[in-house]
């Protein structure tokens, strides 16, 4: 298994894997607007297939999860992981002091995963995501990276 940087012509294979495990994905004109100076954006990829992603933002010295996302049969393999992980270096290779994220108050295994990495709940965005039963509360979650000079 390869990680390495998605490019636009990518967008076919994120709105596959994003449509059949997020019930709420993002559309291609979002995908669209996430390739830029600011975004560091990764695939990882067994034999050039798509198998899981993750879309970052720096800004200053504070880096963002955007988007995380393994393809639905590839769950539950360590590609969450792997792909944090990655993420995370990415980030510390931008000099970013911390990492953050928001993720939906209900997705508890994503939650595990990212406590389990050393995010903190950092605050509590009501009513932010669109739901089936109305609206969901996003958990803000933060990694410190490092101290600042």
């Amino acid at each position: 298994m390869l990680i390495k940087a998605l490019t636009t012509a990518d967008i076919p294979a994120l709105l596959s894997i994003e449509t059949v495990a997020n019930p709420y994905p993002w559309t291609e004109g979002v995908f669209k607007s996430c390739f830029g100076s600011q975004y560091f954006n990764f695939g990882i990829f067994d034999n050039e297939q798509l198998l899981g992603f993750y879309f970052g933002q720096f800004i200053a010295i504070e880096s963002q999860l955007f988007n995380i996302c393994v393809r639905r049969d590839q769950q539950g393999k360590g590609l969450g992981s792997k792909l944090l992980a990655h993420f995370i270096s990415q980030s510390e290779q931008r000099d970013a002091t911390e990492a953050w994220l928001e993720v939906r108050s209900s997705n508890q295994s994503a939650i595990h995963l990212y406590t389990k990495t050393g995010f903190i709940e950092a605050g509590c965005r009501s009513n932010y995501y669109s739901s089936t039963s109305g609206k969901e509360d996003a958990i803000m979650m933060c990694l410190p990276l490092r101290f600042s000079n």
